[in-house]
């Protein structure tokens, strides 16, 4: 039976700057790579965001207050997606679990946003490990009271929706809104 739900942040909630950013055709395969590992160690929690923002801007070559700005601050979030999770918190537990250093998210969500829609917040950058490592499932599912086979985890990334599976949790890929509500009423009618 399935008691609980992790979602991620970034692809999900955000659209993902760092990738975004990456995958732009004007973005040098050079400038990609090194944007990828600042947000590696990031993720991991060996670069604090004061350096991944000094690092970045001095990387693209703009002032900090841009890289700030850029990797940092969005309204560009998926109200839609917020709405529904509040939701289905009235009927499950809810995470996000997310890949980004721990004083790296209070640009997207607000201390009360968190409480209205998360049971609890995994930051990789907080704990030093990130997804796809199994510890960190564990943790989250933990911290939520549920085991692994009673987690949904809901993530952009094929790769980690593919690996869950082996751990024992179920998983839905997000592609947009309608396409990931629709999994998941499936996925929660089918198990309860």
């Amino acid at each position: 039976m399935i008691k609980a739900l992790v979602f991620d942040c970034f692809g999900v909630f955000y659209t993902d700057p760092v990738f975004a950013y990456m995958r732009d055709p004007q973005t040098s395969p050079e400038k990609a790579k090194a944007l990828h590992s600042l947000d590696e160690q990031a993720a991991r929690g060996t670069l604090s965001k004061n350096d991944f923002v000094t690092q970045t801007a001095e990387l693209l070559s703009i002032p900090t207050v841009d890289a700030e700005q850029r990797f940092f601050h969005s309204d560009a979030r998926n109200e839609q997606l917020m709405s529904f999770v509040k939701e289905l918190r009235t009927s499950y537990k809810v995470a996000m679990l997310s890949n980004i250093g721990g004083d790296m998210m209070d640009g997207f969500f607000t201390p009360q946003e968190r409480q209205e829609l998360f049971d609890t917040v995994v930051l990789s950058g907080d704990i030093k490990m990130a997804k796809p490592d199994k510890a960190i499932f564990e943790l989250t599912c933990q911290r939520l009271g549920v085991e692994l086979h009673e987690a949904i985890m809901i993530d952009d990334m094929q790769s980690t929706c593919d690996i869950v599976k082996t751990y024992g949790m179920k998983s839905v890929c997000y592609k947009d809104f309608e396409q990931c509500k629709n999994d998941l009423h499936a996925l929660l009618g089918e198990n309860n």
